[in-house]
């Protein structure tokens, strides 16, 4: 008791619980529906990059000048399901790593703002970036390199289909 009052000490919270005080779903959904919206998009463009990426000359695989005629040439032969062939990969690839990047980013700032008046400059902004894709590139290295490979293999499959034979 100190002056007739008593004094309710608990034991000192934990970095780990302080950290997770700042964590916001939201900005993990944010950022896996944003990866997710980004990749349905532009995943004609990444099998494009693919299909020029494996292209060696060889007639087993088709010819293509350039980006348009791609495009077209994969529309024509196999629809729209050739130009979203991998996508499932590519998307919960995109949408983990994007989602995580949010989650870790927003957690970031907001501990460093803890306690603060006045806003976070221009460089702790810029510095919580940098943690944040860290921590993400940690977490998701593990992860994401076989879904890239799979991706990989969905999108050039086509390459070897009985039906780019000649």
């Amino acid at each position: 008791m100190l002056g007739g009052h008593a004094c309710a000490v608990g034991p000192p919270a934990s970095p780990v619980r302080s950290v997770l005080r700042h964590v916001q779903l939201e900005n993990l959904a944010a950022g896996l529906s944003g990866g997710v919206v980004s990749t349905l998009v532009l995943h004609p463009l990444d099998l494009v990059k693919i299909r020029f990426a494996v292209s060696d000359g060889l007639e087993l695989r088709p010819k293509y000048n350039g980006i348009l005629h791609c495009m077209t040439t994969v529309w024509k032969r196999e629809g729209l399901r050739g130009l979203y062939q991998g996508v499932t990969p590519n998307m919960v690839g995109a949408g983990a790593s994007w989602g995580l990047y949010f989650f870790f980013y927003n957690a970031i700032k907001a501990y460093k703002k803890e306690g603060k008046l006045e806003s976070l400059t221009a460089t702790e902004h810029l510095v919580s970036a940098a943690e944040a894709g860290e921590l993400n590139a940690k977490k998701m290295n593990v992860f994401f390199w076989p879904v890239h490979m799979l991706l990989f293999l969905f999108v050039c499959q086509c390459c070897f289909s009985s039906r780019w034979q000649v």
